[in-house]
């Protein structure tokens, strides 16, 4: 036995000698304790802060449309930028353990801060079963559960579904991704939600339609409190 799992371990070693896990940032090999992304490439990412502070520029954003208990977006998203590669390695090249880890370290902020202790559940944003069976899985489920593993709060994806197939938003203008979210979602009325707090998780806050389509869904069920949280928000 002591034979074989030595002999794995030089195989193993090898392999990472020739093929080494490296960071989606910037290509170079990760040390045993990274993970997806070395140090100095999360470090560069640069947060917003907004979860230290409210009221902040995502909670003034959702006030004068559908106002919510707590929102803050954790990392700045700049065009060009470190986090708009890993957002687009996330979403488009099948690498759901970015959003994951991510979502993690966005974790330990938000517990730190205690935003949103009070939540009873987090609710990713669903995708149409169309874009899921397309892409293999739902890029926001995959903040909320790194999100969920941190603050020790349950994930449900059964309170709230994406009823229509819509063409994506990426390059669309601020009113056409309003007209483009309309209608899309549609709460699912269980009474084991009625009264709760819920956190409404995205990746990357825009123009806040589909948050807002989402928020305003999420209320139509009985006593439901909403918050919102994005991993990132696009910046000027």
């Amino acid at each position: 036995m002591k034979v074989l799992q030595v002999t794995r371990q030089f195989l193993s070693d090898m392999v990472d000698v020739a093929y080494p896990v490296v960071c989606y940032g910037c290509g170079k090999p990760l040390t045993d304790s990274e993970h997806c992304i070395c140090l100095p490439c999360l470090v560069n990412l640069g947060t917003t802060d907004m979860h230290k502070e409210e009221p902040n520029e995502v909670t003034d954003l959702f006030l004068n449309k559908t106002p919510v208990v707590h929102g803050c977006s954790y990392f700045k998203y700049i065009k060009c930028g470190l986090l708009q590669l890993l957002i687009h390695d996330l979403k488009y090249r099948g690498r759901p353990e970015i959003g994951e880890y991510l979502g993690r370290i966005a974790g330990q902020g938000l517990k730190q801060s205690g935003m949103f202790n009070d939540v009873d559940y987090i609710v990713p944003v669903p995708l149409h079963p169309k874009k899921l069976k397309t892409r293999g899985y739902n890029q926001s489920l995959m903040i909320a559960q790194g999100l969920s593993q941190i603050l020790g709060i349950p994930i449900d994806t059964s309170v709230l579904i994406k009823t229509v197939y819509n063409t994506t938003q990426t390059k669309k203008h601020r009113f056409e991704r309003y007209l483009n979210s309309l209608n899309l979602f549609k709460a699912v009325f269980n009474p084991a939600v009625y009264g709760k707090h819920l956190l409404l998780v995205d990746d990357v806050l825009t123009t806040g339609s589909t948050l807002e389509s989402c928020v305003n869904e999420l209320k139509t069920i009985q006593g439901v409190r909403v918050s919102v949280f994005t991993l990132a928000r696009a910046m000027d």
